[in-house]
């Protein structure tokens, strides 16, 4: 048998009877369904359609909604902060200080602080697959910058010629030059013209799926028909539950008059309690579909697919933790922490904050704000947030363990929770101070006793 069928395959490769040589690209009557598209695409604006069906599922489907604040929320956090590379602490702490200052004044419309607005970024990239941040000139802000985020609708997409395809510039060596943006809503004012703003003022984050790509696509892409046909299936099956629930009373009189006053030619609708009159002769049949016993399996492997696609762990798009066990959850967590990582480092903080750290520098250095040329600045490290795992206090010893052998430094261990080391520094040292003032002892005080809360002192009494 083997050795027919290893001849046939032979006799085929020798006559080009099959299409390629590689299986999955051949034909035949296993494959004649299976005509994907060109991805060619990619290289153009996705369909509004598209677009329009990620917002509508971000609107009104619960694990689409989910699934975008998830990602969110566990990606930025409290945000992203910057941590200056500068050797002077006290100048490093002025820059800290008049970065914390611009935070508060970063958004054009008011909206959010710097941070917010990284969160504001990356949801405009899930579900609309790009966003679109432009720098705006701000004369009456300290450091005179602010950011203004536009929707992917902002960008003319009928702006084409032989250096402009869907309202991107380039120049000879394929670099981006320009960008063609409305300055409203283009619904607001249907026959608006675009204007050209240079690319220097305008920071497009998206993810690149394949080389050459120039717009986004939505993340919910892949997920998007599951969501909405479990989304049918499980009205379906609530309207079902519904009907099935009703005890409905039929009556049928000998002259066909209706003894419950109910009008006449007018069928009554289904209700708890409800009593329908029939006429004589009529009959009522009741459709009695089968229970659905693979409910409950269904919709579960149906959601875990969903999860996978939009790379969350099942666990937290379902909310059903009854099938979850501390090693399983926490192999899960740590998938999803290297997935969340990918997102920072690759497009927050590639695509979005190191543009916006440039630019806010240089602008700070003209204006006098930061003394000196903006390039010693330039170098900057940002902290990312991490999420936590199942177990805080083994994740807190690991911290500590890194931290003692020189891994990482005490300052990005804090920084990682959100907060500023110089910050916490300052608290910390104000509340040793306050506790020696009042005479306190604090076992939580290192300087005094130990962990296991024995004393800190030699035995000249003098603390070590």
């Amino acid at each position: 048998m083997f050795n027919w069928i290893f001849k046939n395959r032979s006799k085929e490769r020798e006559g080009g009877v099959r299409s390629a040589l590689w299986d999955a690209a051949g034909g035949g009557a296993r494959l004649s369904n299976w005509a994907p598209a060109s991805t060619s695409f990619l290289n153009n604006v996705p369909p509004d359609v598209l677009v329009r069906r990620a917002e509508d599922l971000h609107r009104n489907n619960p694990w689409a909604r989910l699934a975008v604040d998830c990602l969110t929320h566990n990606a930025v956090q409290a945000g992203i902060k910057p941590h200056p590379q500068i050797a002077d602490p006290a100048m490093r702490a002025m820059v800290q200080r008049e970065w914390a200052r611009w935070t508060d004044q970063t958004d054009f419309n008011g909206r959010h602080d710097f941070y917010g607005f990284e969160q504001a970024v990356l949801r405009s990239v899930i579900i609309t697959g790009e966003a679109i941040v432009r720098l705006v000139l701000a004369p009456d802000q300290r450091v005179p910058l602010q950011l203004q985020l536009l929707g992917r609708e902002f960008l003319d997409n009928s702006r084409v010629d032989s250096r402009t395809l869907n309202g991107i510039r380039y120049d000879d060596a394929g670099r981006r030059v320009s960008y063609w943006l409305f300055q409203k809503h283009p619904a607001t004012a249907p026959n608006m013209l675009s204007v050209e703003v240079p690319a220097e003022q305008v920071i497009h984050v998206y993810a690149q799926d394949r080389p050459g790509q120039e717009r986004g696509v939505p993340w919910l892409a892949p997920a998007m028909l599951p969501l909405r046909e479990l989304q049918e299936y499980l009205e379906a099956s609530l309207v079902k539950q519904k009907i099935a629930a009703l005890m409905t009373a039929f009556i049928t009189t000998q002259d066909g008059t209706n003894p419950l006053n109910g009008t006449p030619g007018q069928p009554p609708t289904l209700e708890p309690g409800a009593a329908v009159v029939l006429q004589p002769g009529q009959d009522v049949e009741i459709a009695t579909p089968p229970p659905a016993t693979d409910f409950e399996p269904f919709v579960r492997q149906q959601l875990r697919a969903i999860a996978r696609a939009l790379g969350i762990p099942y666990e937290l798009l379902s909310g059903d933790v009854s099938q979850v066990t501390f090693a399983s959850g926490r192999h899960s967590l740590l998938e999803f922490r290297r997935h969340l990582e990918s997102i920072q480092d690759h497009i927050l903080v590639h695509q979005f904050c190191r543009p916006v750290w440039l630019a806010w520098v240089r602008m700070a250095t003209i204006t006098g704000v930061l003394p000196g040329a903006a390039e010693q600045y330039a170098d900057v490290r940002w902290i990312c947030p991490q999420i936590e795992m199942l177990n805080p206090k083994d994740e807190t010893q690991n911290m500590v363990a890194q931290v003692r052998a020189g891994f990482v430094s005490r300052s990005e261990m804090v920084a990682r929770s959100g907060w500023d080391a110089e910050q916490i520094d300052v608290e910390i040292s104000a509340d040793n101070a306050r506790a020696d003032r009042l005479g306190l002892v604090l076992d939580s005080d290192p300087r005094r006793t130990t962990v296991q809360g024995q004393s800190q002192q030699d035995q000249g009494g003098q603390q070590q």
